[in-house]
């Protein structure tokens, strides 16, 4: 039959309740940083025009997503990510005070090959300022970044890297190599070859020998903020805009020191990020051993509110994915305990104490604890093994000899132990 062959599709995932638990744990940590900062939590749509996106990224990344004609004749796309809908937003909402600094867990969609770290839904946490083009919101965003690092246990293993590209680029200038936007997709894929294969690839594009060399030496330059900065004043050309970047960088140094986040960022000038959104800073995370993709990406994208039609308006932010955040995690040993958990399960020994049962029930839950009764006609035994099932940390007995003396049973289920609890002192028992 046709349904016997139906079968989950790929690149897309599904989260029974122990693995959604452990998720929700991480998904809080990544809220309540935001929130520590005074970032506030926006919902977006699932499904914009298809134009949003055509708007600035063209259609190499409209073919990879989720595009079609609704029924009324539209072209719509289910989003493969927010920065555009995020940016249409503040051209809307024209009341908001500035800065504007949202936070947001959404999904999205992006029809591409599966691989290791990449699906085809996710899940992305997407941090962003609006509104504030100065050096200390690039450094609040990053201090962010660097402080989700740290809460999920990650900062020893992850590490932020960090370019400009108005600096390099200024710097490739200097060298005679205007060329820069497909030198700079070159760049961007540079970790996927080898140094002759990269080479090569740049004298393909028109470069000569001499030209790769030096955007190859160039782009290897990477180190703490101490060691390359200096090397960057003997770079960086005496351009106005090539400057002023390099300035914003011994800035950002100061200011990430203050936040004392510092340790955990790199210069590293191979880092680009896409082309079609971000218009200086740029930087990534990643996993410190090389083994895995980009954990997080952002950078400053100043220009794009008003690409699509809204007043000049400076951003900064990044996204989080969540599907290389869990390899990572899990490789570490830093994945939550994927299991469910219960604070009480209410057993009733018998079907005339169920009512009983269902009152004492409700009463731990109007406490705020989490409690599973019968609800299926167990005998005592099998309601033992459900108990333990669900991993109930307390166990009620409600008997009819305990309840004439107006009492019941609670059982430690880890320890094991036992005490007859009155029902006068049910709720405070618990509570305390």
């Amino acid at each position: 039959m046709a349904e016997e062959r139906i079968q989950k599709l790929k690149g897309f995932r599904e989260f029974l309740p122990g693995e959604k638990t452990a998720r929700n744990k991480v998904f809080k940590k990544l809220r309540d940083v935001a929130e520590k900062y005074g970032f506030r939590d926006i919902g977006t749509p699932s499904l914009e025009p298809m134009d949003l996106f055509l708007v600035k990224s063209g259609e190499e990344l409209v073919n990879q997503t989720y595009s079609f004609e609704d029924k009324g004749g539209r072209k719509v796309t289910l989003i493969p990510e927010e920065t555009p809908t995020r940016a249409r937003m503040v051209k809307e909402h024209k009341e908001l005070s500035k800065p504007v600094k949202w936070f947001s867990e959404s999904k999205f969609w992006r029809y591409e090959s599966t691989q290791k770290g990449r699906l085809r839904e996710f899940f992305q946490f997407n941090y962003d300022i609006f509104g504030e083009e100065s050096v200390e919101a690039d450094a609040e965003v990053l201090a962010v970044a660097s402080d989700f690092l740290e809460t999920l246990g990650l900062d020893e293993v992850a590490e932020l890297r960090i370019n400009d590209r108005k600096m390099l680029e200024g710097i490739l200038g200097a060298y005679g190599i205007s060329d820069t936007e497909e030198v700079l997709k070159v760049v961007d894929d540079k970790e996927k070859m080898t140094r002759k294969e990269f080479r090569n690839e740049l004298e393909d594009i028109g470069l000569t020998e001499e030209n790769s060399r030096v955007v190859d030496e160039v782009t290897e330059l990477r180190g703490s903020f101490e060691n390359v900065l200096p090397k960057l004043e003997n770079l960086v050309p005496d351009y106005e805009e090539s400057q002023k970047a390099f300035k914003r960088l011994v800035e950002l140094k100061q200011n990430l020191g203050a936040y004392g986040v510092l340790d955990n960022c790199v210069i590293d000038l191979s880092i680009i990020r896409g082309l079609a959104y971000y218009t200086g800073l740029v930087f990534e995370i990643f996993d410190t051993e090389g083994e895995m993709r980009a954990l997080c990406g952002g950078g400053r994208y100043d220009d794009l509110v008003e690409v699509f039609g809204g007043e000049e308006t400076p951003a900064v932010g990044f996204a989080v994915g969540d599907a290389v955040l869990e390899l990572l995690m899990k490789r570490e040993g830093l994945w939550p305990e994927e299991k469910v958990s219960t604070d009480v399960y209410v057993l009733t020994v018998s079907e005339s104490v169920k009512k009983e049962g269902l009152e004492l029930s409700q009463k731990l839950r109007d406490t705020g604890l989490s409690v599973e009764t019968d609800i299926c006609g167990r005998n005592f035994g099998n309601q033992m093994s459900y108990a333990n099932s669900i991993n109930a940390e307390k166990l009620v007995i409600v008997g009819e000899r305990d309840l004439s003396s107006g009492c019941v049973t609670v059982k430690d289920m880890v320890s094991g132990e036992e005490e007859k609890v009155d029902l006068e002192e049910f709720t405070e028992y618990f509570s305390g």
